[in-house]
């Protein structure tokens, strides 16, 4: 029992030792030098991030069906008129109003949040690069639980906002809705006073949406009978 006890106080210590070491060690790397000069405190990290290669590029931006999608995109929407921006993080084209005090325990729990959402396509204006439209190609993860909440909260957000979300899992019929979303607010969206323009967003994508939620009723339904 002695030895046993004798070998555990060994390890420990060993452990201790060798992550001193590697500390030590740490503190001589130049990007941890970098930090220190520049007055920044350093943590776990960035003493990880310091010791090794851990990074390597991604191959491609979007997935397969999301490129065929874009490509789809970049046939029917006048480029002159609009830009595509592909894989835009929700807190990037949304702001928290002043309804809610500035970094506040709720204002943070709402940042939080859409912190990590990302939409698909985000159509914006060409000359001014004010935000027309966010478009979501869903696919089967959408049926998840965790991906319905996210769904689900990221339409309220966007509602809010007043940004139209345009979202099918037919690329096809989503093109063809883009196209005609374009096509509707194209001569004045920037000079139609704000209240008209929401109700439009509102009913046009009312319109879509409803459809869209049969389809995702029945393709939810469709898996949990296949589970059973």
């Amino acid at each position: 029992m002695k030895l046993i006890i004798f070998i555990l106080i060994v390890l420990i210590i060993a452990a201790l030792l060798i992550r001193i070491i590697l500390r030590s060690v740490n503190q001589h790397s130049p990007l941890l030098m970098q930090l220190h000069a520049a007055g920044i405190r350093t943590g776990d990290a960035e003493r990880i991030l310091s010791s090794g290669e851990y990074w390597q590029r991604q191959k491609t931006l979007l997935t397969e069906r999301e490129v065929s999608f874009m490509k789809g995109l970049f046939r029917i929407v006048d480029m002159k008129r609009w830009y595509l921006c592909p894989q835009v993080r929700v807190a990037d084209i949304v702001r928290l109003n002043g309804n809610i005090r500035p970094r506040s325990r709720q204002w943070w729990q709402l940042f939080r949040m859409v912190s990590q959402w990302h939409v698909d396509v985000v159509i914006v204006e060409r000359r001014s690069f004010s935000i027309v439209a966010a478009v979501e190609l869903d696919d089967a993860s959408h049926l998840r639980p965790e991906r319905r909440r996210r769904d689900i909260l990221l339409e309220e957000v966007l509602r809010q906002a007043g940004i139209p979300l345009l979202r099918s899992y037919d690329a096809r019929k989503l093109l063809q809705m883009t196209g005609e979303w374009l096509d509707t607010f194209r001569t004045d969206l920037q000079s139609e006073p704000g209240s008209s323009r929401s109700e439009n967003v509102h009913r046009f994508t009312r319109q879509h949406q409803v459809s869209e939620t049969a389809v995702r009723k029945v393709k939810s339904d469709s898996c949990m009978e296949g589970n059973k």
